[in-house]
C-alpha cells in the first residue's frame, strides 16, 4: 500500500488527524529530504496531544530519499513488491504531495503498476493564497515555481498570461517564488504587466504570515523594502484586456530570428528594417 501525506505549510496545528493515523501505521517513510521530516516527526513527538494518541508514530521507521535528482533511477530499481508487502508513504516537505514536487512520478509509476494507493487531503499553499487574495474569477492556472534564469522566466510569464486571454472566462495565475528569486520575478512581472493586479503572500499560516496586494508594479515597490524572508505566493488577476508589453530593449534581447527582430523594431520605430537588421547582424558578430 502506497498513500501520499499531506504535512503543514508552516503551522504544526494544520496535520490532519487522518494524517497522524497513517503515519502511525507506516513502515516506511519516503521523503524529499529526509531532515525535514525527520524534523517534523520530532516536532509531533513534543506535541502532548499528538504524543498521547499516535504513538505509534515514535516507532522506529525506514527513511527512504525520493526527490527530484533520484526518481528516475529509484522509480527504475524499485520491485513492485516494496510497496505492496509494505505500508509505504510519501511525505513531501510541506504542503500537498504531486504540487510542485516529485509525487506526480509515484503516483503515475502506481497506475502503471496496479499498486493500490491514496491521496490524503490536506494543506495547499497555492490553495490557501487563492482563498486569501479575494481575487474573484473563473478559474486558476497554476504555474508552479518560475524559472531561474531571467529570460526564461520572461518567456514562461508571458506564455502563461498568453494562456489565460485565450479562456472566454477571467482566469488567475498562481505561482510560487522562494525568497531568493521573489524580487527577481516581481521585477520581471512588473516590467511585462505593470497594470496586471497582483496579490502577494508569504509565511502563510506562520506568526510572520504577511500579504501585499495592488497593481504589479505598486506591490513590487512595497515587496523592494520589505523583509522577504520565507515561501511566498502570487496570485496576478489576468485582466483579458491586459496584454503583456517589452521595451524596445526587451526586444533587442529576445531570443527570435534577427528578420523577425527586425521587422518588429522597424515598425516600433518607423525605421528602415534594412538596416536595423544590419546592425543586429554586426552586433551578434561581435558577442
Amino acid at each position: 500500500m502506497l498513500t501520499f501525506l499531506p504535512t503543514p505549510i508552516g503551522n504544526l496545528a494544520d496535520v490532519t488527524i487522518r494524517t497522524l493515523q497513517v503515519l502511525a501505521q507506516a513502515s516506511i517513510l519516503m521523503c524529499e529530504d529526509i531532515r525535514v521530516s525527520k524534523r517534523l516527526v520530532s516536532l509531533f513527538k513534543k506535541n502532548p496531544l499528538i504524543q498521547s494518541n499516535f504513538s505509534h508514530i515514535f516507532v522506529e521507521k525506514e527513511f527512504v530519499s525520493f526527490h527530484s535528482h533520484n526518481e528516475k533511477e529509484f522509480l527504475h530499481n524499485i520491485q513492485r513488491d516494496f510497496f505492496v508487502k509494505n505500508n509505504v508513504v510519501f511525505m513531501s516537505d510541506a504542503g500537498m504531495p504531486c504540487v510542485s514536487d516529485p509525487g506526480m512520478s509515484l503516483v503515475a509509476y502506481a497506475i502503471e503498476n496496479n499498486i493500490t494507493y491514496d491521496v490524503l487531503p490536506g494543506p495547499c499553499a497555492a490553495i490557501n493564497a487563492y482563498c486569501f487574495s479575494g481575487i474573484k474569477t473563473d478559474g486558476f492556472l497554476f504555474g508552479g515555481f518560475l524559472p531561474p534564469k531571467q529570460q526564461d522566466r520572461k518567456n514562461r510569464i508571458i506564455n502563461l498570461l498568453e494562456s489565460c486571454a485565450r479562456f472566454e472566462q477571467n482566469i488567475s495565475i498562481i505561482l510560487y517564488e522562494s525568497p531568493h528569486r521573489i524580487l527577481e520575478s516581481l521585477e520581471d512581472i512588473a516590467s511585462l504587466c505593470p497594470d496586471v493586479y497582483l496579490y502577494a503572500i508569504k509565511e502563510m499560516t506562520k506568526i510572520h504570515q504577511k500579504y501585499f496586494v495592488g497593481l504589479s508594479s505598486e506591490v513590487f515597490s512595497q515587496i523592494k523594502t520589505s523583509n522577504i524572508s520565507g515561501e511566498w505566493v502570487l496570485v496576478l488577476k489576468s485582466n483579458r484586456d491586459v496584454e503583456p508589453t517589452l521595451s524596445l530593449h526587451q526586444i533587442q534581447h529576445l531570443d527570435i530570428p534577427p528578420k523577425i527582430k527586425a521587422k518588429i523594431l522597424g515598425k516600433l520605430q518607423n525605421a528602415d528594417i534594412k538596416s536595423i537588421y544590419k546592425k543586429i547582424c554586426e552586433q551578434s558578430d561581435k558577442r
